[in-house]
């Protein structure tokens, strides 16, 4: 990707897979921004709902003005192949990735292109439950011992939370906006997450090499979490915790990495304790799909042993990326992840049903 783009224009990415209503909501709420300076590419991932044969009728009959550039792929090969196939044709100097089930509030645009025009590099939104806007989705991420993203804020009730603008140190691949030259300098996204973990290594990217990524709680998008796998499904856990090793192996220190496993075999007994109270996260899950949890966790763990090979080649990729560029040596990038680490006892604070 070029450094430049046309300035002043923003670029924004939508990757749609399934779920036309979702995909209406998001674009009909981009259409009625306060910011105007916008071009709008639409991803189709080899959708099967019609939607874009119905969202072309919505456009001429609402003369809607924005362009949507569509991108027809025949291949649904994951989020992160269909956001690089929408990259290719950004034109902006800034860029938007949003997911299809979000609505963007018609002021939160302008807030965020200012915030990167002040000098940002990357910055998260305030996002809340579409659904549920009372309550929030996440103000940015953090990061658990074993390379976890988790929801900062998931499940709590947004009033008076988190409205302070911060440093954040993973943001939430739902809605983020860049500096299409910060992005060309992290690189596109790996398309070998297929789904989930791919906005942690982008993010974990960004920051090794010295991009800040912030927090602007005055940009409120409402997101409905899981619109394309569900909020709560055995195939998003797999996803998760597959890749999230390959995150691990990635980026955590030599210490962290050694010490993983046991954070994980920590985090899944807090988890399965809440669960046998019928609450917190495993709380949330069917009684059917509690029974299967042990074999899909323990499935997530083949797969992602039969990746070792290729996320170790990652790993020796990026350290020469860093040292390349001038990144945070490993003393900083140590303490860099402490400031932003998730404790036991926040995994068990998070709400059932989030």
């Amino acid at each position: 990707m070029a450094a430049q783009g046309q300035p002043g224009l923003l670029s924004v990415v939508l990757v749609h897979h399934y779920g036309a209503d979702d995909l209406f909501r998001c674009v009909r709420a981009l259409q009625e921004q306060e910011f105007r300076s916008l071009e709008i590419i639409l991803v189709d991932n080899a959708s099967s709902d019609g939607a874009i044969a119905l969202l072309e009728q919505e456009r001429r009959r609402c003369a809607w003005t924005l362009p949507i550039k569509l991108v027809s792929r025949s291949l649904n090969d994951g989020f992160a192949a269909g956001v690089n196939a929408g990259l290719a044709l950004c034109r902006g100097e800034f860029i938007l990735l949003l997911n299809p089930d979000t609505e963007v509030q018609t002021t939160a645009l302008s807030a965020l292109v200012g915030e990167l025009s002040r000098g940002a590099d990357i910055v998260a939104p305030r996002l809340v439950l579409r659904d549920r806007p009372e309550r929030l989705d996440n103000c940015g991420h953090r990061l658990f011992p074993d390379g976890l993203n988790w929801c900062r804020g998931r499940g709590e009730r947004a009033a008076g939370r988190y409205l302070e603008a911060e440093d954040v140190l993973l943001f939430s691949g739902a809605a983020v906006m860049f500096r299409r030259s910060a992005l060309a300098r992290i690189g596109a996204l790996d398309d070998g997450f297929f789904a989930y973990g791919e906005d942690a290594d982008l993010s974990l990217r960004a920051a090794r090499l010295g991009l800040r990524c912030r927090y602007l709680p005055e940009a409120v998008i409402a997101h409905r979490v899981g619109g394309s796998f569900g909020a709560f499904t055995l195939r998003k856990v797999f996803l998760v915790e597959r890749n999230r090793v390959r995150v691990a192996i990635t980026h955590l220190p030599r210490r962290w990495l050694l010490s993983a496993p046991l954070w994980t075999v920590a985090r899944f007994g807090v988890l399965a304790l809440q669960g046998s109270r019928g609450q917190g996260l495993v709380g949330s899950f069917s009684l059917w799909q509690q029974a299967l949890l042990p074999v899909t966790l323990l499935a997530a763990s083949g797969a992602s042993l039969l990746a070792v090979p290729g996320s170790l080649a990652r790993r020796r990729g990026m350290a020469r990326m860093v040292r390349a560029a001038g990144g945070l040596d490993d003393g900083r990038w140590a303490a860099l992840l402490r400031s932003h680490r998730v404790s036991l006892s926040e995994l068990a604070r998070r709400p059932s049903g989030t």
